[in-house]
């Protein structure tokens, strides 16, 4: 017997939520299991779609499947296989049709999405329709944003809000990150100095990369010990004395840069910057701004927004080391 667990909400939007950034239009998980009939019914035809016709959205779309395997395809990037850990990126007046394979069914969570923000990112390259398909390796991390999200709207009455808007930042950093093709090694070697022969140890390779890749939300410098095949005070010794600063340091030096770059480029609230880049709240950002920038995140978006500024920023990076 071939079963499909399906719930989705479209969201109301107003004025006040369209003056936002970036807004959330509609949320959906649905796990199909092998053999069943795709897409789930019951969704309006601005939605809705088959395989034979497709379908082309009025705004932007994430998908994440992190179980299962399919196909995608669109006119502006082809033909794709989609596996565990696949992020489709949709665009407005791009036609598109995905399913998975009959044999596997697969588990999908999406938000529909629109606002000025997403346009930027197209019209600076950072997102591009024939560059939609991406494979992650944080599914995890991806499934949890979306269930928190369920936890917010039930708890404002499946209302929007700025929060929401915070999280959809949030899935779509994920997506920046992997167009940028981040590098932890060459970040730091940019704003800090030395030299990246150092990052060919492979545990500090790796306490980087597990660094960046989790950061974003509740971690300690414990956590990253516990992830790695070394105890704490090792790890800390190979940091002081490979790259000259503590693995507390570097944890903040990766919430200030994702911080930085939403106060660039949104006018999101600092208190849900703060959350989306990992800090514990604005008051915690603020401190860690104040310590390591001698500016309060308010006063970095002032200045970062202001010609010629963008160098003296970064050049501040050094108290990191």
């Amino acid at each position: 017997m071939v079963s499909i667990e399906n719930q989705y909400h479209y969201l109301p939007i107003n004025d006040k939520s369209i003056s936002w950034d970036i807004y959330l239009t509609g949320i959906g998980e649905a796990t199909i299991s092998a053999g069943s009939a795709y897409p789930p019914c019951g969704h309006p035809d601005l939605y809705n779609f088959n395989w034979e016709s497709g379908r082309v959205l009025p705004e932007y779309q994430i998908v994440f499947i992190s179980q299962g395997r399919g196909v995608f395809e669109s006119s502006a990037a082809g033909q794709a296989e989609v596996v565990p850990g696949t992020m489709l990126i949709l665009f407005p007046e791009v036609w598109h049709r995905y399913r998975p394979l009959r044999d596997t069914g697969w588990k999908e969570n999406w938000i529909s999405i629109n606002g000025e923000y997403l346009y930027k990112l197209a019209n600076r390259n950072y997102i591009s329709p024939g560059n939609s398909v991406l494979h992650l390796e944080t599914s995890d991390e991806i499934v949890k944003i979306y269930e928190r999200m369920w936890e917010v709207l039930a708890g404002q009455q499946m209302q929007n809000s700025y929060r929401l808007s915070a999280m959809a930042m949030e899935i779509l950093s994920f997506s920046i990150d992997h167009k940028d093709e981040f590098s932890p090694a060459d970040e730091f070697i940019r704003t800090v100095g030395g030299d990246k022969n150092v990052f060919k140890d492979r545990l500090l390779s790796e306490a980087m990369h597990y660094i960046w890749s989790h950061s974003h939300r509740n971690m300690s410098v414990d956590d990253v010990a516990a992830n790695l095949p070394v105890t704490r005070r090792t790890l800390e010794r190979k940091f002081d004395s490979l790259l000259g600063t503590s693995i507390g340091k570097q944890i903040n030096y990766c919430r200030v840069e994702r911080a930085k770059k939403m106060l660039r480029s949104t006018t999101l609230p600092v208190s849900h910057i703060a959350l989306a880049a990992g800090f514990s709240g604005a008051d915690r950002m603020c401190k860690v701004f104040h310590k390591y920038l001698s500016q309060t995140p308010g006063e970095f978006r002032i200045a970062a927004r202001s010609p010629g500024t963008h160098r003296q920023n970064d050049s501040q990076q050094n108290k990191y080391s």
